[in-house]
């Protein structure tokens, strides 16, 4: 559990103590589940462009050992899943299909029925408005939403990330330069937009550090590195 208001930088303005939601867009999850097996391993990536190899290495560490210690929840929301299948081969379409909705539910701790199949609920709602009541006296809400709603790419980029406010998420992870450079509006409604090198440096600098805790949860590092599978 985080309390809130010892990491301004990452809560911003909320007090009180819980986890860290934390949404991921389409290219980070596309690019876990590629390089995923590798990050768990410390295998070489492969990538030759550094900038590029340094975001997958950072979605890495933030895996372990930040998600390993801390109560991190990753959210994956439908639009998001729909849109990775998109990314997939043709080979062995329906396997991968089957591993991703695996990998997603493994996420949010939630079992896996592997006669019934059956998704369920991947997300929860968050409702923050109530925290940032002192803001609406400088401008109201609904207008910094159409604000940043028209400062985001059209299409898929901006549904993820104004469902990612309407949950009420802590972070919004992406290496999507559009939606990056909406990130000062967001951030006035509660969420930040980061990419996975920025969220590491950010909880760097809020002090926060995993030697606090003594062990890591096995149990619930095991069933996300299961849910990779062997066929990506």
């Amino acid at each position: 559990m985080f309390d809130y208001a010892t990491a301004p930088q990452i809560f911003l303005r909320r007090e009180g103590i819980g986890p860290l939601h934390m949404a991921w867009d389409t290219n980070i999850l596309v690019d876990y589940l590629q390089y995923g097996k590798a990050l768990w391993g410390d295998e070489s990536l492969g990538i030759e462009n550094p900038e590029y190899a340094s975001q997958v290495e950072a979605v890495g560490r933030i895996m372990d050992p930040l998600f390993c210690f801390w109560d991190i929840r990753i959210h994956l929301f439908g639009e998001i899943l729909d849109d990775a299948k998109r990314e997939l081969s043709i080979e062995r379409r329906s396997e991968r299909e089957h591993a991703l909705e695996r990998f997603a539910r493994a996420l949010m701790f939630a079992d896996w029925s592997e006669e019934s199949g059956e998704r369920g609920d991947l997300e929860s709602d968050y409702p923050q408005d109530s925290l940032f009541a002192a803001e609406e006296l400088i401008q109201p809400l609904n207008a910094t939403r159409q604000s940043l709603t028209a400062a985001l790419p059209n299409g898929h980029d901006r549904i993820l990330v104004t469902e990612a406010v309407k949950r009420g998420m802590h972070v919004f992870l992406t290496r999507d330069r559009g939606i990056l450079r909406a990130a000062p509006l967001a951030d006035r409604l509660g969420l930040l937009i980061l990419s996975p090198v920025e969220f590491l440096q950010l909880f760097e600098e809020s002090g926060l550090s995993a030697l606090q805790f003594p062990a890591p949860d096995l149990a619930r590092i095991s069933k996300v590195i299961e849910a990779l599978g062997s066929d990506w």
